[in-house]
Parts: structure tokens; sequence; C-alpha cells
């Protein structure tokens, strides 16, 4: 089977979640509870090949992975929004630590609205070896019996396996990295994404802030001039014209599908990348890991966006903030910007009257 997804790599099979204590689901959900086999049964199980990395970006291994969908898995223990007057979940954010301290943290949106399985819950991975590493057997030679033993796996490094030394020229010979635990991976972000291992907790958050309908006797008709940058510091920027102009202009074209009443019609929007407007105003060495960013409309309508999705992002993938659609000015019920987000399955996170952009950096 392995030969067939992967002919040129030996793949060896392990169990991560062995002697490891499952995570527990906390935070805005009805019935917070540990992700034991009860939380699993029935779930589909996903398959997807990763680079993975620690947290300063250093390669660490490339692994098949076996898991869950996040969003599956936090659907067993049922969102639960606190009232902040909006009704919608769409402006929490979900975190998940790791027993090192490690943690990652995704929108709503992107758990929840991708087009495929987006963040994936590990329990188990194959290492994947070169194909001229020599054959695995019983023995000294088989990584697999150390892998499944949580206090060995350490001990093994490449010199142990003869085969390395052929290509790895260096007396120097690398260690090779096993992975400990759950795994918390987004398969959909580059190399150097979003990966904690050993997770001890997911957590559904809300963002602490209560909505407010600013519209004044406009209604739906409400015209936004520009809407306000808020800072991590609290600091109030004002939109600049000028700068929007000055960046490159992106269309995507779409189909339009509501989660609640399906098509919404094909559509051209055209705009900047917002990461271009809020990038002078990070702090120096922010870590989008760590940040998301809150967009709020003029009627109380808001949305979350990771750092990753704002800031990491190609000009194909990412948040956009748009002044037209097929072609013409948004006008009237819009307002003079929308954020569209053109890698979500659902439009349900594109916001109209834009009235506030705030960025958050989570602690």
């Amino acid at each position: 089977m392995f030969k067939r997804i992967i002919p040129f790599y030996l793949i060896i099979s392990t169990v991560l979640c062995h002697a490891q204590e499952a995570p527990v689901v906390v935070g805005s959900v009805s019935k917070a509870g540990t992700v034991d086999s009860k939380a699993l049964k029935g779930l589909n199980k996903y398959h997807r090949l990763v680079k993975i990395a620690d947290s300063h970006g250093k390669y660490l291994g490339s692994l098949e992975v076996r898991g869950y969908a996040l969003r599956d898995v936090i659907d067993r223990f049922e969102v639960n929004k606190k009232d902040d007057g909006f009704d919608r979940p769409l402006d929490l954010i979900v975190t998940a630590k790791g027993k090192s301290g490690d943690s990652v943290l995704f929108s709503y949106g992107e758990v929840f609205f991708a087009s495929d399985e987006g963040p994936m819950l590990v329990e188990a991975t194959r290492m994947i070896l070169p194909s001229r590493h020599e054959p695995l057997n019983a023995g000294k030679n088989d990584p697999t019996i150390t892998l499944l033993d949580v206090n060995k796996r350490k001990t093994v490094n490449a010199t142990s396996l003869s085969s390395c030394n052929a290509c790895h020229e260096s007396a120097n010979v690398p260690k090779i990295y096993f992975p400990k635990g759950w795994l918390l991976i987004a398969p959909r972000d580059r190399f150097g994404g979003r990966y904690v291992e050993g997770v001890t907790e997911i957590s559904i958050n809300q963002v602490g802030i209560k909505t407010v309908d600013t519209r004044y006797g406009g209604g739906r008709d409400s015209i936004i001039e520009s809407p306000e940058i808020v800072g991590h510091d609290g600091k109030v920027h004002q939109f600049s014209l000028d700068d929007y102009k000055k960046l490159p202009r992106i269309s995507t074209t779409d189909a339009g599908i509501g989660h609640g009443k399906g098509y919404r019609g094909t559509s051209t929007w055209e705009g900047v990348a917002l990461k271009g407007l809020l990038q002078h105003i990070l702090p120096a060495g922010a870590n989008p890991k760590k940040i998301y960013v809150l967009v709020a409309a003029a009627d109380g309508y808001r949305s979350t966006f990771s750092g990753v999705e704002v800031f990491s992002g190609s000009n194909e993938k990412c948040v956009l903030l748009v002044d037209r659609k097929d072609g013409k000015p948004l006008g009237n019920g819009s307002g003079l910007y929308t954020i569209v987000q053109s890698t979500d399955f659902f439009v349900d996170r594109n916001v109209r009257l834009v009235k506030e952009i705030r960025i958050v950096i989570a602690e």
C-alpha cells in the first residue's frame, strides 16, 4: 500500500499515544472532557504526509501521519459560547498546548470551514526513511521496537543504522527525531508551520469583547467610511487610504457558499492583502503563530483570523480587504470595505461594513 503512495520511501509504523495521557478539551464547550476512546469512536481518520519543524523552524523529520480532523474532535464536546452579543462562533479561537509548554493557535474558520480536514489531532505516525536504507529486521536495526517504547526512544540515532553512513559523509551523523505523544499538525501550513507534540489541552476561547451595533439610522444601507485599526497595545491607528492605494491589487473569483443558506452567487472580489496594512504596527519579532486578528462590522458581525492566515500566506491564499465586487464599488449595505478569506469553503467569515480591525497577541 505504501509503495503506491511513496514509491521511493520505506515507512516505519509507530503509535504516538503509547503511554501518553490523552488531551482534554476545555473552554467554550458544553461538556469539557478528555479525548478518550469514547470521544473518538466513529470519527473518520485521515492520512497526510508532513514535514515537521520545531518552534525555531529547524527541520525535525518527514512523517506520514494518521489522525482525526480537529473539528470532528471538538464537535464531540459541543461548542457553546457565553453571551457576548454575537450569537455565532465565527469569532472564537482554538489553542492547543503541549507538554513542553509550546502552543499553537487557530481561528474558528481554519478549523471548521476548511475544504479538507483542516488541522489534525494525530494519534500515529510512520517515519519516512530513504529508499537506500537497508531492510529493517527485528533486532538492533529495527527502530520500530524502540519507537513504541517511550523510555528508549531518545537512545536511537542514525549511528545505530549502518546504512545511514553511506549517505551522511560527515562524521557527525544527525540523530533521528521521534515525536512523542499526541500531535497537533496543520498540513496546510508552509514548512515550519504550526505543530505541537505531547498535546495536553485543546481550548476553545472567546475574545472577551462585547459586540456593539454602531450604525446610526442607516440600517443595512449604512456606509462606513474607513475602519479603525487597533494595535496589540490598544493604540488606535487611523486607516490610510494612501497606504491602501499603494498596495498590490489582488482579485479572486469564487462561488459563494453560505454555511446556513447555501449558494450566494459567483463573485469577483478585488482589494489588497490585509497584512500589507498591518505589518508595520506589529512589534519587532512578533510570532504570527501567537497572533490573531479580530475584524468587527458596524452591525456587530465579526470574525477572527489567525496570524498565520493573515501574515504568513501568499497573495493567492490570504485575507483580503476588498473595495470592489464584480468590478464595482461595494456601496450601501456593504460599507466601503469587506473582509474576504479566499481559502475558506464557506463565506461566513466575510465581514461587510468593516468598522474595526484589531490585532491581539495571545498569552
